[in-house]
């Protein structure tokens, strides 16, 4: 068994990976429940405040992944990012001074393995990935120290972050997704997507490589902070950081929807909306008392088949 490059890339492995990323989610929520009807009751049972939240979140994560994976970068540090953003946006007074904050510390956090990849060509995906692990060191010693809320006794939380409405998150969604899709409709997007062919195709239309491998990792971590920030603001209640809940997850969650919406800007976000029902999906689990890494789980398969999704887009299994 062998894969081959199609001549002609086929748009319908994506469908294929949606409806197996299906499968195996209700194939997993039945081994777990192993009871039809509880099954049934987990994925049926939706609150449409958090599924709107979640989509959200995931969908701005998700287009941080289609600045950086359509121009061949691979920023794995989507998480880490997002981590500075929340941590910005709680030591900020208001919501436009968190996202402002929240792009610059993002940006800034994705500045060193820009610089690496663009000046040394040390791989970007090994460094936003151990930069994303140092950014949960870096947020616990701000949740113990200068953020650190002394109204808050015998608990170890930072101060609140300010509240952001779902209306207003939804505007920065909606905004984020249409920058990304009118970026690539210009001449500069068009260079960004070159990269992917190789910095040689770069070279060869008269522009520096470098400058666009900086310009693409360093608009995906801003916009990383931006999700990260979001996320945080919109929360309910608790709208502070804690020891224990440093990393949310959601960097993840974002690389699973732009790899399952065939990085797409549209359909990185009908995939968003599928990540945000699989999230409602555990926490259904979770209340018939099953274990919390279920969502992991479920949104680890959405992953895998997006991935293989990608894969079939571009190859064709022979079997001899």
């Amino acid at each position: 068994m062998r894969l081959v490059q199609r001549p002609n890339p086929s748009p319908l492995s994506y469908l294929y990976a949606a409806a197996g990323s299906l499968a195996t989610s209700i194939a997993v929520v039945l081994a777990f429940t192993g009871n039809p009807e509880k099954a049934l009751q987990a994925l049926t049972t939706v609150d449409p405040w958090l599924v709107s939240r979640i989509f959200v979140v995931v969908g701005i994560i998700a287009a941080t992944s289609l600045l950086s994976y359509r121009s061949g970068l691979w920023n794995i540090g989507q998480e880490g990012q997002a981590v500075l953003g929340a941590l910005a946006a709680v030591a900020s007074q208001n919501p436009a001074e968190a996202l402002a904050a929240a792009t610059a510390a993002a940006a800034a956090w994705a500045l060193a393995p820009a610089l690496l990849r663009a000046l040394a060509e040390v791989n970007e995906a090994v460094t936003t990935f151990l930069l994303s692990l140092a950014a949960v060191y870096v947020a616990r010693y701000f949740i113990e120290g200068p953020l650190r809320d002394p109204g808050m006794r015998g608990f170890i939380a930072t101060y609140e972050a300010p509240a952001l409405s779902i209306a207003a998150a939804a505007a920065i969604f909606a905004a984020v997704m249409a920058g990304v899709a009118a970026l690539y409709r210009t001449r500069l997007g068009l260079t960004l997507r070159l990269l992917a062919s190789g910095e040689e195709v770069v070279k060869y239309a008269g522009r520096s490589p470098r400058f666009y491998v900086l310009l693409a990792l360093l608009l995906s971590g801003a916009a990383s902070g931006i999700g990260g920030a979001v996320e945080i603001m919109t929360r309910e209640a608790g709208r502070y950081m804690t020891l224990q809940q440093v990393s949310t997850g959601f960097g993840l969650y974002g690389i699973s929807a732009a790899w399952l919406g065939a990085l797409h800007p549209i359909g990185s976000a009908a995939a968003s909306l599928y990540i945000a029902w699989l999230y409602q999906v555990a926490i259904n689990l979770k209340i018939l008392g099953l274990p919390a890494q279920v969502a992991n789980a479920l949104v680890g398969t959405a992953m895998a088949w997006g991935l293989a999704g990608y894969v079939l887009h571009r190859y064709r299994l022979v079997w001899r």
